[in-house]
């Protein structure tokens, strides 16, 4: 039922079908493909057709002239993805029962096994399109796909692009690259993006790279990958932020758990799980134990209450069993040193009911690692018989053998020296204390849910304007987060899901494989959403292409010595989707959960559940000022339904509440009358006055009088003007900080020209690229010249709106800009 009345008719509940972990209405797909003026009729329905269970349309048209591959572009701009079929099959007439009604059956039996058979779309024609059909046919789980196949059409996403440049740089197809694939979706498209470096030697590419089981040295110290270092490195109290673990803490609610059974379980999984038996050394390397002691599961109120308390007093006491379970368990840092890095617990309470507390360090498993640790916990708790897969290689494994080529780190090196400097601050968010003032940081989760049609509706309309979902959930979080901030050009952590696809049984390995990535989130006043969220993903493309350094590493190493141990990026992204879906709406749910991590002030997570979407924040609450966290989250919510359903063209809608709004507008309320002149008149006109008063100070006992630097800014000008300065000018000044950085200055604008400041820590190739673009003909690097120049009489005198100075920032092109 519709709020207008209108009652409208989704389809008979059974014929309602279930793909890949979607619920769907068939009769909204045909009442859809029936609102094309081309089609008289249409049935779906569901067949396996190779690896997956696909969606087939059967057609039968008014105007024969219509392609396939027409309708199903159709159908792409009005239905989720999910929801749009893997092929079409044109019929005559629809074949019918004996009493007169559709045979569904019939039309099952000739299902297509592809989509391009049933568009007649055309095969693969050049070595380069047929690799490329042969590696997205594996990764994607379909038939193998045409020359006009859209990757994203056929189920891609961000992830499984990664998987394919991966795998197709490994069969020697140079040129492989993310961008590419995103910008050229369609096969024979992308296919001509590439250069075969040898021919494939055989049908499949296969996993890209390889390795091998090294089990003689699987008990040998191993280094962390450079994400575990810095967990490992940041809980300690020496930084700021630090004093807490890496780690995710959950709690699930059973009636009759049995406490054996689920014991066995997870002794079964810590001697299948060789990072369940994994410790860290007192230099950060990390050990693999051989034999562990047998997991027992501690449990509280395991006897009934005492037979004189009252129903009220034993509520009470299980209440207190379960607070004291989360007060012990949520927010734990524990020792990296000691076996086990994860807690287990129980406490009972109510009807045979039992509360368990799980805790897991995130130095051994990542988001899709927790997935399948707690799918096989499941699978085994259920049946303790089970019979899980072999693993045939470890994370030990992963680690030692899987690295960049010289060429990937190279290029990857290259293109992050560059960037580095250029990206924007960490969001600058009102804060409430000093983070360095916080001992131990505590994290508070807020949640909330999309539901199943609203989480469509959101990814229908990325898909619309060619964006991925996390893309787009992404530029959510970042317009929210420079709504709040002192500049809404900021940079967030990207959390990458970056294991490698080098091993059959890779995908059923725990460890932490994951990386960060900076993302840079760059609006341009007044434009609109999705010229904002464009140029976020193009960027986050080029990005992924160059992921192959450690990033963390030339973080530090661009903000320098003095701040590198406190580089950090405390916002941070996670995207879950795409991960497993299938595995992730497969999970029994956790009734509580938290996680926490060192340097970090604020992590949204988002996954696909229940087939709606999932967005956590987990945020260090007592940082922030009271409310805000609560304001920013309901913006968030906000937005995400104003994108569902609003015109993307326009400008993103305010976010912030009137009554911060109004309080702003109150601090910033400074319209009155300007000052007239340029900036340096009021300095000389005081220095005429008063040139015995001091101006500057430094150090111990450097000083300056008025009079002292207005002379030495007068030389200054003196200097350039017999150098040929011109009016308004560009010069650069590049001096440290000090008193002939400021005589510099004042000397620039005295001499009629405008100052350029270019920083002693700018990269060489950056500083020649702002030289460049301002035209710059005069560097002052050292003044001591002037001292030879007899004093201008004062400032050459210039207009009130003359230039006087550029600044040069980031530039979203790659170039720096200068405003």
């Amino acid at each position: 039922y519709h709020p207008d009345g209108t009652l409208e008719f989704l389809g008979r509940t059974d014929h309602q079908l279930k793909i890949n972990g979607h619920r769907l209405e068939p009769g909204e797909i045909e009442a859809t493909l029936e609102s094309h003026p081309a089609v008289r009729r249409v049935v779906v329905t569901a067949g396996d057709t190779g690896v997956r269970r696909r969606l087939v349309a059967h057609t039968v048209l008014h105007d024969c002239s219509v392609t396939a591959e027409s309708l199903l572009a159709f159908l792409a701009e009005r239905l989720p993805k999910h929801a749009v079929p893997h092929a079409i099959t044109l019929w005559d007439d629809l074949p019918l029962t004996a009493n007169g009604k559709v045979d569904r059956a019939a039309l099952t039996a000739v299902a297509p096994a592809s989509a391009a058979e049933a568009i007649g779309g055309e095969p693969p024609r050049t070595p380069a399109e047929r690799l490329v059909s042969t590696v997205w046919a594996e990764v994607l789980g379909v038939s193998v796909p045409s020359r006009d196949g859209n990757f994203f059409a056929l189920g891609g996403d961000s992830l499984l692009a990664t998987k394919v440049v991966t795998r197709l740089r490994a069969a020697g197809a140079a040129g492989a690259a993310i961008s590419s694939l995103f910008t050229a979706p369609l096969l024979a498209e992308f296919a001509a993006t590439l250069t075969l470096e040898t021919l494939p030697a055989g049908p499949s590419a296969g996993p890209a790279g390889g390795i091998t089981a090294d089990p003689a040295a699987r008990n040998q110290p191993f280094p962390p990958t450079e994400l575990q270092r810095a967990y490992w490195v940041g809980r300690s109290s020496a930084f700021t932020l630090g004093g807490v673990g890496s780690y995710y803490y959950c709690e699930f609610d059973e009636t009759d758990l049995d406490l054996a059974r689920l014991e066995e379980a997870w002794n079964r999984l810590i001697a299948r799980h060789e990072m369940l038996r994994a410790v860290f050394d007192e230099d950060g390397s990390q050990l693999i134990l051989a034999q562990v002691p047998r997991l027992t599961i501690p449990v509280t109120g395991a006897t009934e209450p005492a037979e004189t308390a009252t129903e009220a007093e034993a509520q009470a006491q299980a209440a207190a069993r379960l607070a004291a379970l989360r007060e012990e368990m949520s927010h734990q840092s524990l020792d990296p040193s000691t076996w086990p890095l994860f807690d287990v617990r129980a406490a009972r309470h109510g009807d045979n009911r039992t509360r368990v507390g799980i805790g897991l360090d995130y130095l051994l498993v990542d988001g899709l690692s927790m997935m399948i640790l707690f799918a096989e916990l499941d699978q085994l708790y259920r049946d303790p018989d089970a019979g899980l897969p072999p693993i045939g290689v470890s994370f030990r494994d992963y680690v030692c053998q899987v690295e960049p080529t010289a060429e990937e780190l190279d290029r990857s090196l290259t293109y992050w020296r560059q960037r580095v400097p250029e990206l924007p601050p960490p969001p600058a968010l009102p804060l409430a204390t000093d983070p360095a003032a916080l001992a131990r940081p505590r994290f508070v989760r807020r949640e909330t849910w999309l539901a199943p049609d609203q989480w469509q509706s959101l990814q229908a309309r990325a898909r619309q304007h060619g964006f991925t979902p996390s893309a787009l959930l992404l530029a959510c979080y970042a317009e929210v987060l420079g709504a709040w901030s002192a500049s809404p050009e900021l940079t967030v952590a990207l959390t990458l899901f970056d294991r490698r696809d080098v091993h059959p049984d890779i995908d059923r390995v725990l460890g932490d494989f994951t990386s960060l990535l900076p993302v840079a989130h760059e609006p341009v006043p007044a434009e609109s959403f999705e010229a904002r969220t464009r140029r976020l993903q193009d960027r986050l493309w080029r990005d992924l292409d160059h992921r192959g350094a450690p990033v963390l590493g030339l973080l530090r190493e661009s903000a320098g010595p003095a701040a590198a141990a406190e580089a950090s990026l405390p916002v941070v992204f996670t995207s879950a989707l795409g991960v497993d879906d299938a595995l992730s709406n497969g999970l029994r749910r956790p009734v509580w959960s938290v996680s926490q991590t060192p340097q970090v002030w604020l992590d949204e997570q988002v996954m696909v559940r229940d087939g709606g979407l999932l967005v956590t924040w987990d945020a260090v609450e007592e940082l922030f000022p009271a409310g805000l966290l609560d304001a920013m989250f309901a913006a968030h919510s906000e937005l995400l339904d104003w994108a569902g359903r609003a015109d993307w063209s326009d400008r993103p809608p305010a976010l912030l509440p009137p009554a911060q709004r109004a309080v702003r507008d109150t601090v910033n309320a400074t319209a009155g009358p300007l000052p007239t002149g340029p900036l340096h008149r009021g300095f000389f006109t005081r220095a005429a006055a008063d040139p015995d008063r001091c101006a500057l100070r430094w150090g111990a006992d450097g000083q300056l009088t008025y009079g002292e630097l207005a002379e030495r800014a007068l030389r200054i000008a003196s200097m350039l003007h017999a150098q040929g300065v011109r009016a308004a000018e560009l010069v650069a000044v590049t001096l440290p900080k000090g008193p002939d950085q400021i005589a510099a200055v004042l000397g620039v604008l005295a001499a009629g020209a405008a100052y350029l400041p270019v920083g002693l820590d700018q990269p060489p190739s950056r500083r020649a690229r702002m030289l460049a673009t301002g035209g710059v003909r005069f560097t002052l690097s050292d003044v001591s010249a002037a001292e030879a120049y007899e004093p201008l009489a004062g400032p050459v005198a210039v207009a009130g709106d003359a230039l006087a100075y550029v600044i040069f920032t980031s530039g979203s092109t790659g170039e720096p800009k200068g405003v």
